[in-house]
């Protein structure tokens, strides 16, 4: 299965071999979710490549660069290959699926065909559209006629939220209105919190995205911002939504959500979407290690709401005024997935999520 074939080879920032520029790609409403699951095995399959081969990848998130250097070590591997690679049949589409279970760290027989699976991933990324596709399906799953913006759960609990402080005390000020906002990974600049109605709660609001789709969404990769030297680089509400998931490596995952720590004012709120199967269908995580060890006991941050949809769940975090983060009691109990017992879960449909510090 394949990323919605095109006959055009067209590279992901929307130009041909031949540097002309092509149609804007159309997609179904109905094959949105196929298009995001696809792009999204790739990226899981191509980063456990990367820790196979021991690539040194270079330091950046963007898919555009990744990509570039990947053909670039294809092309510097494959050709020094003794005996040429052609004798080499793979049923790809079977090799992804048996990743994991085939190719492990001792084996240092398979390098080749390991080199081939990457070129296949890299190649339907590239020549079919995979990043500028799989950000097309992602802004139309969130548009409001099908259900898909989380910012509408968020917005509806900010108004709860201000609603229990007005009538819990008699107070002026409360740290629900007026806020300074960051949105990580964001895809639209049109969702539920830029509305006007909302103003009120969402003082300004700053969209940072690693492939940034429009100029009012900053290219930039969170990882690699620069922590803040004071309280005005801080925001009081960090919106992550569906992005933690979408980091391939499990120690990354755990910077992140150090460094929402970081970037949140105290007392002020994280905006937290992961897919249900994160933490309901994974061998190393469970909602309860998330809420209460991780978030809780690590960060010290403590849950205002939580809700579950069929696929999607949603946290509302308030950072502790006065708390820091709990480094050692992190890299204590997740650490290479040493914080759960997968004996247990043996269920194949179970995946591989999970956090490490």
């Amino acid at each position: 299965m394949g990323l919605l074939r095109s006959n055009k080879r067209t590279t992901i920032t929307g130009k041909n071999l031949n540097n002309k520029t092509v149609n804007t790609i159309n997609i179904k409403p109905k094959n949105t979710k196929k298009i995001i699951n696809r792009y999204h095995f790739l990226i899981k399959c191509r980063a456990y490549i990367f820790k196979l081969l021991q690539i040194d990848l270079i330091k950046t998130d963007d898919e555009l660069e990744i990509n570039e250097f990947v053909q670039n070590y294809l092309q510097k591997r494959l050709n020094k290959s003794k005996g040429g690679n052609n004798d080499i049949k793979l049923d790809y589409e079977n090799e992804l699926l048996q990743l994991r279970k085939k190719y492990n760290f001792n084996d240092k027989s398979k390098e080749q065909e390991l080199l081939l699976i990457l070129k296949f991933i890299t190649t339907e990324i590239i020549d079919n559209g995979g990043l500028q596709r799989y950000q097309l399906a992602s802004i139309m799953g969130q548009q409001s006629n099908r259900g898909g913006d989380s910012s509408k759960k968020l917005m509806e609990w900010i108004l709860e939220l201000n609603d229990n402080v007005v009538a819990a005390s008699e107070i002026k000020e409360n740290h629900f209105i007026n806020m300074s906002t960051l949105e990580i990974g964001c895809l639209r600049i049109d969702n539920i919190l830029s509305k006007n109605k909302y103003r009120k709660f969402i003082k300004n609001i700053e969209r940072i995205d690693l492939n940034s789709n429009h100029p009012e969404i900053a290219k930039q990769d969170f990882l690699l911002r620069d922590l803040p030297s004071n309280e005005t680089e801080k925001f009081n509400l960090i919106s992550c939504s569906l992005v933690v998931n979408f980091v391939p490596d499990e120690y990354k995952r755990g910077e992140m959500l150090i460094r929402l720590k970081q970037f949140c004012l105290p007392n002020g709120l994280v905006f937290l979407v992961l897919p249900l199967s994160c933490v309901e269908n994974s061998r190393f995580m469970t909602s309860e290690l998330l809420v209460n060890e991780i978030m809780g006991k690590g960060l010290n941050f403590k849950l205002l709401k939580e809700h579950k949809s069929n696929k999607i769940v949603y946290y509302l975090f308030q950072n502790v005024e006065g708390t820091e983060i709990n480094k050692k009691y992190l890299k204590q109990y997740f650490n290479k997935r040493n914080h759960i017992d997968s004996s247990s879960k043996k269920n194949f449909k179970m995946n591989n999520f999970s956090i490490s510090f």
